[in-house]
């Protein structure tokens, strides 16, 4: 292939590109929410391959295009979720920087901008996304009510219902922040994995795929944790505001981490025995969703893990 034709190739793929992230982002929007966290992987390949310029240049456009077709601060708000994450991960990637540390600072970024969203949200319609909640929650809990009375029940099962609902929702909203940290997480995990096999399959030998089934707590988490346990103890002793808040989203991040730990486990124990992915991703999925005690199960086998080492694993990756 000749030069004229590399540059043929470059500018038709950086074209393709654009135009299928702006539909696939539009899609998202108004059918599949789901795919929007997808959005940036196809920038971040872009960038491996030909720059970091054109990394950001056709995420710009794109989401310009976006702005365009449904209204600007939209676009704007797409930019500032996946620009910084389509940025640092393209950095990451290129530089060859190990799959923890990748997950880490892309997973800060991805947060940092998330809370940068919120701020500006707040701003612009003047109320929070604590008090959308609560209110979208107040909500529910009434319809639920309403149906709960055509249903005939007594006063007193409904009275019932209603506070398990209310203690249900007050928990949700006590878990914003570390309900924002796994998802930034996933998003940066998802995004990092998918860009790393289509580039690994593409010929770019450079891009380290990060294994879910190797993935590894750092060796002095159980440490780490004890200590943020104390520091719980002591804002409760000395009786400072939001200590419930605090402890809630402790419990739910470490839950959370030995639960991911635990399900690697077992995906790496299924890998061993050759099981194909798609078994794999099912048998997975039958822990998290079907089995009633699934995720403590998984959690345990997290925290054993931590401390026995199941898969020998020397060096966190």
């Amino acid at each position: 292939m000749n030069m004229d034709e590399n540059k043929g190739h470059k500018i038709f793929e950086i074209i393709s590109t654009i135009i299928i992230s702006t539909i696939l982002m539009l899609l998202g929007m108004y059918y599949m929410p789901l795919i929007i966290f997808l959005y940036p992987a196809p920038f971040i390949i872009l960038g491996v391959k030909y720059g970091l310029k054109y990394n950001i240049i056709s995420i710009i456009i794109s989401t310009f295009l976006v702005g365009l077709m449904t209204d600007t601060i939209s676009g704007l708000i797409i930019l500032l979720a996946f620009l910084p994450l389509s940025i640092a991960l393209n950095y990451l990637i290129v530089n060859r920087k190990k799959t923890l540390e990748t997950m880490i600072i892309s997973t800060l970024v991805t947060l940092v901008s998330f809370l940068i969203i919120l701020g500006l949200t707040k701003n612009i319609i003047g109320v929070s996304i604590v008090y959308q909640l609560d209110e979208f929650f107040t909500q529910v809990i009434n319809t639920q009510i309403e149906a709960l009375k055509e249903m005939q029940l007594s006063q007193y099962e409904i009275l019932k219902a209603e506070d398990l609902l209310e203690s249900v929702f007050d928990y949700i909203l006590l878990m914003i922040p570390v309900l924002m940290i796994i998802f930034s997480l996933i998003t940066a995990y998802i995004n990092c994995f998918i860009s790393s096999i289509i580039l690994r399959k593409q010929g770019y030998g450079i891009v380290s795929i990060p294994r879910f089934s190797r993935f590894k707590l750092p060796n002095n988490i159980l440490l780490g944790i004890g200590i943020m346990f104390v520091g719980v103890l002591l804002i409760k002793w000395l009786k400072i505001s939001y200590y419930e808040a605090v402890l809630v989203n402790i419990v739910g991040l470490t839950s959370f981490m030995f639960f991911t730990q635990g399900l690697a486990v077992i995906d790496y124990k299924l890998k061993m025995r050759n099981i194909k992915i798609i078994f794999r991703i099912i048998i997975l999925l039958f822990f998290i969703f079907v089995l009633p005690i699934g995720s403590m199960i998984l959690t345990f086998i997290g925290v054993l893990d931590a401390i026995l080492d199941f898969r020998k694993l020397k060096n966190n990756v």
